[in-house]
């Protein structure tokens, strides 16, 4: 059975997996989505704030939210309801591992329908050294368990 809104842990950290970006998987991307300097070559990227290449912050967020949606296959998960605040504090580097960490922080059941509520979740990437890279948040419609129902 599915995990609904009322049974999601508050404030508890759990791991979601790790990414690694190869540096034709940034290019190609950055070809198709973010054609920024810093995005496509070192060459490029030499001159700029980033000095060499790096992922586009686009990229790393789909990669985190993507391992985190596969951690929380165990939620009832009814639709998505938005895509919060994502903070890049360093850049993505190629072939670097990155860690991914989620956090429920709120939850809020649905005033017009019992059977549904939001769920507010935190994710966060960490390099190698454990610095935090990126954060983002995603807002979920969940499934609720509806009294006497």
């Amino acid at each position: 059975m599915k995990r609904m809104l009322d049974d999601l842990p508050l404030g508890h950290e759990f791991p979601c997996g790790s990414f690694r970006l190869g540096r034709e998987e940034i290019v190609d991307f950055a070809k198709r989505f973010d054609p920024q300097p810093w995005h496509l070559s070192d060459e490029l990227a030499a001159p700029t704030y980033f000095k060499t290449l790096c992922a586009s912050g686009v990229h790393s967020q789909a990669m985190a939210i993507g391992l985190m949606v596969r951690a929380i296959t165990d939620v009832d998960v009814v639709a998505g309801g938005s895509l919060n605040q994502a903070t890049f504090f360093t850049p993505v580097r190629p072939n670097t591992d990155y860690t991914v960490s989620a956090v429920w922080i709120h939850i809020r059941p649905s005033r017009s329908n019992p059977a549904r509520g939001a769920a507010t979740i935190d994710i966060t990437a960490r390099d190698p050294t454990g610095h935090v890279v990126m954060t983002c948040g995603v807002t979920y419609i969940v499934g609720r368990l509806v009294p006497g129902g």
